[in-house]
């Protein structure tokens, strides 16, 4: 027997940028009455569904594609299939990969692999180059398996799943390792449990040529396949008085994942007139299903400060719709990982906010209870998360024209009510 050994260095990186909680900080610091706008709330909504996304992908589909993997080249191992070199050498290097390139075993039949086995990796670690596959024998991109930083922590992962997409480069090697998963019930049921859990949470395409199945995303549907989506692509697609694309319009009408619950979200911000929070929530939805989701997690902790108690609030209107869906949308969570506070916790609070937004659209006066409550709402989505909204970074090629209320009429010299996050413009 021989042990293939592959090092693998990973460069770490930080980043960080300004964001609401900031702003509602700086209120609390001045005494200043919080306005929670669409932005804010959209923006906490998304910064929400990626720690309960990532969760489910760290503790339930990580370990099983994992798993599917190095039980995938062991099955491939004991079948007797065509060409079964190049079977056993691109299944080995997606062990390798899961391994994190440490301690594969290659059988003595197939030593004379481990060269082109352990080329093959190298070439997907190092990511920097065009080159003839030692493996594939087809010219591929290897730069596209370049690990971003958000993915840092879960590089090997982030390169499994890339390279099982390669399996469609070759026809009679997707014929041999389906032939494999189909003669094991063990691999077919462990497929079978992640596409469930890729149709839930993203979606599944009907017809997928690669080995874990893949999907593009409803928005690749908006437009020409080849084409990058605007934004701007995407708020008309989303435009009921504009979009007649059957597909799109039976994705928002029946919801089949969580990701097209985002769509839904974005409809309601542009129905409503929030087309700021909408590019938001676009741009952060994007951050979330590149691959799958990033890992960011930190800690805070809150001192109490002693302060005068702020005796007003406001909030946007327009706001009962896109709240709406957001609690079905973490309904979509308190399901699958069933009895856990955060997701209770999470609808309990949007829930309230809606009260609060039916009120406001009513232009019935809040309660002591209810200022306090839009007052620390950026606390108490920071204590649900754990995480402040992710940076956004989207180009803006007009200014934004959301006027909410004059100086005069907020009572404050400044006119600051602190809650409008400004998007630089590029």
């Amino acid at each position: 027997m021989k042990t293939v050994l592959l090092l693998i260095t990973i460069t770490l990186s930080t980043w960080a940028n300004g964001s609401f909680y900031d702003l509602y900080a700086q209120n609390r610091a001045n005494n200043k009455p919080n306005l929670i706008t669409a932005d804010f709330i959209a923006s906490a909504y998304a910064t929400y569904k990626l720690s309960r996304e990532k969760e489910i992908e760290n503790n339930v589909l990580k370990p099983r594609v994992l798993n599917f993997v190095n039980y995938l080249y062991q099955g491939v191992l004991e079948m007797n299939i065509a060409n079964k070199e190049q079977t056993v050498a691109y299944t080995a290097v997606l062990s390798l990969l899961a391994k994190n390139g440490m301690n594969l075993i290659v059988p003595d039949a197939y030593e004379h692999l481990a060269t082109r086995i352990q080329q093959e990796a190298q070439l997907v670690t190092d990511a920097n180059a065009i080159a003839i596959s030692p493996v594939m024998q087809v010219r591929i991109d290897y730069r596209a398996f370049k690990v971003p930083s958000k993915y840092s922590n879960n590089a090997f992962y982030y390169r499994v799943m890339k390279y099982a997409q390669t399996i469609q480069f070759n026809k009679s090697l997707a014929t041999n390792i389906n032939q494999t998963i189909n003669a094991s019930e063990r691999l077919s049921n462990l497929k079978r449990h992640i596409n469930q859990i890729f149709s839930q949470f993203i979606g599944v395409e009907k017809k997928s040529n690669t080995l874990l199945s893949t999907y593009k995303g409803l928005d690749h549907y908006i437009f020409d396949k080849s084409t990058k989506p605007s934004i701007n692509d995407i708020a008309k697609a989303l435009n009921p008085a504009t979009s007649k694309d059957p597909f799109v319009q039976r994705h928002l009408l029946n919801l089949y994942s969580s990701y097209d619950y985002d769509f839904k979200i974005m409809q309601t911000l542009l129905k409503n007139g929030h087309s700021n929070a909408f590019k938001g929530y676009y741009t952060q939805s994007q951050y979330r299903n590149m691959l799958y989701r990033s890992q960011y997690k930190t800690k805070f902790k809150t001192k109490a400060v002693h302060q005068e108690s702020r005796t007003k609030a406001n909030m946007e209107v327009k706001l009962e719709e896109t709240l709406s869906v957001m609690i079905e949308g973490a309904l979509v969570f308190a399901h699958t990982i069933r009895n856990n506070k955060v997701d209770k916790n999470m609808i309990m609070t949007l829930k309230e906010l809606r009260k609060i937004a039916q009120k406001k659209s009513m232009s019935i006066a809040f309660t002591a209870k209810e200022i306090n409550f839009l007052n620390s709402l950026d606390l108490v989505f920071l204590e649900l998360t754990g995480i402040i909204d992710m940076p956004l970074s989207i180009r803006v090629t007009d200014r934004l024209t959301q006027q909410l209320l004059a100086p005069k009429a907020v009572g404050f010299a400044d006119g600051s009510w602190g809650g409008r996050f400004v998007h630089r413009e590029f």
